[in-house]
Formats: C-alpha cells, structure tokens, sequence
C-alpha cells in the first residue's frame, strides 16, 4: 500500500510510543448504507480522530466524495492510521488552533475553485468562529459529529449556511453509552497501572450527569465501586441520587474524591478548586480538547514533577496530583470508541454527510430525519443479529 501523502511532520503523540500496527475493523452496516444511499459528487474537507478505528470510515467516504484534505485532531491521531489511508491526502498539524485555521483555509479555498459543492465535516466545532467566512466563500455546508461542537455553532446563530449534526441524535446517544464504558476502562488501567490498585476500590467523583457521564456512572457502580456525582443540573443531581450515586456539596466531593473524571463538555475543575485537591488524586478526562480541568492553573499553581507515558504528575503543598493523557481525554488512548456501534454512528454520519452535499437546505441546524435513523437501526439489528423482543 502506497504511504499516506503527509503536507507536514507529525507531532508525537502516546498512541504512536506503542508503534502498534493498524488493524481496521470491518463495518458492514456502512457498507450497505453507502450502497443504499449514494451521495452527490462533492468535495469534502475533513476533521477527524484519526485512530485505526476510523480508517475504514474515511476509506468509504473516499469512495464517494472527491476528498480535499483530511485534518486529524493532534490528540487523536495514530500515525499507523494515517499510513493506511493511502493516496488519501492528510495533513498533519501541531496543535488544535493550527487545525482550524488549517480547515477554514482548505474548505474556503475547495469552495472558490471548484465546481463541485463544498462540504466540511468536522468533531469538535473548530470552524464554528469562521461560519459566515464559510458561507460568503460559497461553502456549501457544515456537518458536525459533537455536542462540544454543535454548543458552538449554536452560539453563532443565526447561521449563515446549513450545519447538519448527529450529535444529539438517538443513535449517537448509543454511542455514548460505549464512550462510557470507553473511558472507565481506561481510566481502571491507567489507576491499576499508577497506583497497583483497583478504579472500584476509590472514591471516584464524576462531574458532569449528561449521556455520558451517565453512562460513566453506571459502568462504575455495576464494577461494585462508590460513586460520587456532581452537576450544575439539579435535575441531573437527582437522577443521580435517585440511581443510587452520592451527591452533595461541591467542594466537600473534590476534597474526598480519590478520582475525578470530568464529562461535563465544559470546565469542571477550576483554579480555586485545586488547594481542595488531596493527595494522590488522579484526574481524569472525558470531554474533547482540554475542556474539563484548569490545565495553565496546574502549571502556575503546581510544581511540576514530572511527565511520564500517559500521566503528568504535580505537587502542590505537599500533595501529589496526577493529571492523565495532559487533560486530554483519556478514552483516546485505548482507540476511543470499540464494539459494533460504531459500525452505526459511522452509517448515521455518512448519511447526514450525503443529505448535507445534496444542497436542499436552508441556513440553520439540521438533523437526518427519523424514518433515516429508524432505517439504520434496522439495519444494525438484522446485520449484527440483535434480538429485538
């Protein structure tokens, strides 16, 4: 297989210390849904998490759409994954504000000289801010795959081209029951690794009771283990409570929790809070970027010890804080998302792309109808043999 034409060096990242070889997993849901569905002929620009389990999700949308580029996520990337794509064109940047400015220039550029409809599909929202410079470029449209990202394009409504988004679909939030299960794993191997003990034997607080922080919680409990939870919602608070989580005072949790994961989507852990960190704590990820903690707090209130593998280790008064994959979300570091719903959130993002390059959309946020969703789920469940009594 020809080696992936790369337009800059890669930065290293702890996926690529392993130097695993890529293997790709098969997903025949998408297969039958590019078949079934085929896409008008456009140009895609595309911003993704380049691990192994994406690379047969960029080969069947290569298949279809005239690729510009494809922009991985600096945190996110393998450069295992990246050979395999072949004559796919990549580009490999050094941090995320490189990407987007990286995005915005590439889909802008497509759009001003090609014939074709220009569409950029992204994870994250990084070209929410340059919308209406996308749109005055002739942009087609925008199809967004995450809340994090979706929060920011909602925020420069009104919108001045179609952004299309499974990030709050039914189907993806199937998907983020997996992203749950994702990061308690890892996290249970970095703790066991780092500490020669077991995640169910801490006390463990999560902040943020969305999708995901549900689905965090309930693995964590069915593993026997004290779960502490925390949320601006009071609402979620008594979901929380109700399934049978510790709730209470804020500032008491951080002080008693022995790990903290954030899947809250924004800022959970901030400066004031860190003298209410005791010693040993391990924090922990779950949201895209650098959201969840203080990172620069850590920096300018800390002692830095030391960066090791997976974890950056602080002290602060005397207590040690140990800070995993740099903030970054840690599921990333185990491939992220596994099992067979991705083969389903991959059809479901490959359909919205095919609706989005069809230009039948007015300015504004769109979602793939439900008889779509309905018909891919269908399809899982008779392809995947899943009994639906």
């Amino acid at each position: 297989m020809p080696e992936a034409r790369t337009l800059l060096s890669a930065p290293e990242t702890a996926l690529d210390l392993h130097k695993r070889p890529c293997r790709t997993p098969d997903l025949p849901v998408l297969d039958q849904t590019v078949r079934r569905w085929p896409a008008v002929d456009c140009r895609l620009v595309l911003i993704t998490h380049l691990l192994d389990t994406a690379v047969p999700y960029v080969r069947a949308l290569a298949s279809v759409f005239d690729i510009e580029c494809v922009l991985p996520v600096p945190y996110s990337t393998r450069l295992g994954a990246v050979q395999q794509l072949g004559e796919v064109p990549v580009r490999l940047t050094e941090d995320t504000g490189e990407l987007a400015r990286e995005a915005v220039d590439m889909v802008c550029g497509a759009a001003a000289r090609s014939g074709k409809p220009v569409v950029l599909q992204e994870v994250g929202g990084y070209a929410a801010s340059s919308a209406h410079r996308m749109a005055a470029a002739g942009v087609q449209a925008v199809v967004e795959d995450t809340m994090q990202g979706l929060w920011r394009y909602e925020y420069m409504q009104p919108l001045p081209l179609p952004v299309f988004t499974i990030a709050d679909s039914p189907l993806k939030a199937l998907e983020d029951i997996q992203v749950g299960r994702a990061i308690v794993a890892t996290t249970d191997r970095l703790v066991r690794a780092m500490q020669f003990q077991l995640l169910h034997e801490k006390n463990v607080l999560v902040l943020g009771y969305g999708k995901i922080g549900t689905a965090v919680v309930d693995h964590l409990q069915r593993m026997g283990g004290q779960v502490s939870v925390y949320d601006t919602d009071s609402i979620r608070v008594a979901a929380a409570a109700m399934r049978g989580a510790r709730v209470g005072e804020r500032d008491r949790l951080i002080a008693e929790a022995d790990v903290i994961i954030g899947v809250s989507g924004h800022r959970s852990l901030h400066a004031q809070d860190i003298p209410l960190l005791h010693d040993g704590v391990v924090l922990v990820s779950g949201s895209s970027k650098q959201v969840e903690f203080d990172v620069e707090a850590l920096y300018a209130n800390a002692c830095l010890r030391q960066t090791a593998g997976e974890t950056t280790d602080f002290e602060r008064a005397g207590r040690m804080i140990h800070l995993m994959n740099a903030g970054k979300p840690v599921n990333f570091l185990d491939q992220s998302v596994l099992g067979q719903v991705l083969d389903l959130v991959c059809a479901e993002l490959y359909l919205t792309t095919a609706c989005a390059a069809s230009g039948q959309s007015a300015p504004g946020v769109h979602r793939l109808p439900g008889d779509l969703q309905h018909e891919l789920a269908a399809m899982w469940v008779s392809q995947y043999k899943v009994d639906s009594r």
